[in-house]
């Protein structure tokens, strides 16, 4: 039987969190600068409050050993703790939102869920809005009868401007230059097509509501992959002055103090950029890449 409780803001901001991803005690720690009311001292009472709304049915958690911390605990919404957020008459997202990660999935969907909570962290910290954010595969990109969904999905503002960003975690398992519904290629093409039609439609109906524009951010977990990637994004575009893809690697972001304004993206011309760019023709003080030609199908990168 569930135990009663009154949920504060810090709990509604927690819960709100673990509807976006599954998160460790430490992952809630870092997450918790950015939720309404004070922020958690400890992983030990960040432990303790996640236990409670576990007995009050909002929560469960599995263990799992993780990639560099042994054997701990993850936490996920409960159907209850889902509709605390988002609402008793909320449509509910699939099962799998609330049941235990696949292992084949287990350490992709946690590297996703660091740069979740950096996002997070980083948006509160410079106070920059977060106005939506979509799980991953809750959001499609369609073009034509293709279609690829994002790792996940932000739309932010800052000093009034909209920013929207498509993350990849690309942890190297997926093919780079090949023409599998998986590849590298695929998505790059996708995701160029559906740009261009977008801009398409909103120039034929007068330009009548806000550009439809946003980025492709690929967390890698090299230096080379990003680089290939940013290559064939390069060789993939049907317009070469649009930047649509932008390239760094998870340990990178994840170690920056701030990831969201300081120029740690690469472009597919090898030029320094911000996600959030306030002045986009201002000059970055640092040289550029000469990125490599895209490796043949088959290479490790």
């Amino acid at each position: 039987m569930a135990t009663a409780i009154i949920l504060s803001q810090r709990d509604l901001s927690l819960l709100r969190l673990l509807s976006w991803t599954p998160a460790t005690t430490a992952l809630v720690l870092r997450a918790s600068t950015a939720f309404d009311g004070d922020p958690f001292l400890d992983e030990r009472r960040v432990r303790e409050r996640l236990q409670t709304l576990a007995k009050a049915g909002l929560v469960r958690a599995w263990s799992a050993a993780l990639p560099r911390g042994g054997l701990q605990n993850y936490y996920k919404l409960s159907v209850a703790g889902y509709q605390a957020v988002a609402g008793v008459d909320a449509d509910l997202p699939p099962r799998t939102i609330f049941a235990e990660i696949s292992p084949s999935l287990f350490e992709h969907t946690m590297r996703l869920a660091e740069s979740i909570v950096e996002t997070v962290r980083a948006c509160a910290q410079q106070r920059i809005t977060i106005v939506r954010v979509f799980r991953e595969n809750e959001l499609t990109f369609t073009a034509g009868r293709e279609q690829v969904q994002p790792d996940c999905f932000f739309r932010l503002q800052s000093a009034g401007k909209p920013f929207n960003f498509a993350f990849e975690v690309d942890q190297s398992t997926e093919s780079l230059d090949s023409f599998a519904s998986n590849s590298i290629r695929t998505k790059l093409r996708i995701y160029d097509a559906y740009q261009e039609r977008t801009l398409e439609d909103w120039r034929a109906y007068g330009k009548a509501w806000e550009r439809p524009r946003y980025r492709v951010v690929f967390l890698t977990r090299t230096v080379e992959r990003a680089y290939h990637i940013l290559a064939l994004a390069k060789r993939i575009t049907s317009n070469p002055s649009r930047r649509l893809v932008y390239a760094t690697t998870l340990d990178a972001y994840l170690s920056e103090s701030d990831p969201l304004r300081s120029a740690l993206f690469l472009d597919h011309d090898g030029c320094w950029r911000p996600l959030i760019d306030h002045h986009p023709s201002a000059s970055v003080l640092r040289s550029p890449v000469r990125l490599p030609t895209v490796m043949e199908p088959g290479s490790p990168f």
